[in-house]
C-alpha cells in the first residue's frame, strides 16, 4: 500500500491526521465503483455503503506501528483487512460526499478507559447516529456499550 510515513504520537494526532485524509480525499469515493453496483461508491445509499465498509475484513495493524490512508488505497487494498482508522476514514468520506455531517468518536470499553477505538456518528433526522462499520457483526445506528467516549 502507498503511504506517507511519519509516527502517530498520540489519539489526538492520529485523529487530525483521519480528518485531513477524508478532508483532503473523500472525493476518492467519487471515482470508485463495485463489480455488485453500477454506480461509484458515493451514490451508494447509507445502508449499501456500511455494508460494503463492513464486509471488509477487520485486521489489526501491526504493533506498534499504526497505519492510517486515504480511501483510494484502502479500497484498492480491502482484501489486505481495514482496522477501525481506516474503517472511519471510508465511513467519513462518504458522509462528506453526501454532504452529511460527521463526527469522530475515541471510545473504549476497557475498565481504565483508555481510548482504543475510533468510529463515525453522522448527524441524521436531527440526531447522532452510529455508523461504525468496522466488524462485520456490527449493525448500523447500532448503540454502543463504553466505558468512556470522546469527539475528535
Amino acid at each position: 500500500m502507498i503511504e506517507t510515513q511519519e509516527p502517530l504520537i498520540d489519539k489526538k494526532q492520529t485523529a487530525e491526521k483521519i480528518k485531513s485524509l477524508v478532508k483532503k480525499y473523500a472525493d476518492d469515493l467519487k471515482i470508485i465503483t463495485l463489480e455488485e453496483y453500477d454506480t461509484t461508491l458515493d451514490n451508494l445509499t447509507i445502508e449499501e455503503y456500511f455494508d460494503f465498509v463492513k464486509s471488509i475484513p477487520y485486521r489489526k495493524d501491526t504493533t506498534p506501528v499504526e497505519v492510517v490512508s486515504r480511501p483510494y488505497y484502502i479500497c484498492k487494498y480491502k482484501y489486505l483487512g481495514m482496522d477501525c482508522k481506516k474503517k472511519a476514514v471510508l465511513m467519513a468520506s462518504w458522509c462528506a460526499c453526501n454532504n452529511i455531517k460527521y463526527r469522530f468518536i475515541g471510545s473504549s470499553k476497557r475498565p481504565d478507559k483508555k481510548v482504543h477505538h475510533i468510529y463515525v456518528q453522522a448527524f441524521l433526522d436531527s440526531r447522532w447516529e452510529n455508523i461504525d462499520a468496522t466488524y462485520d457483526y456490527y449493525s448500523l445506528y447500532e448503540p454502543k456499550q463504553e466505558t468512556y467516549s470522546e469527539v475528535f
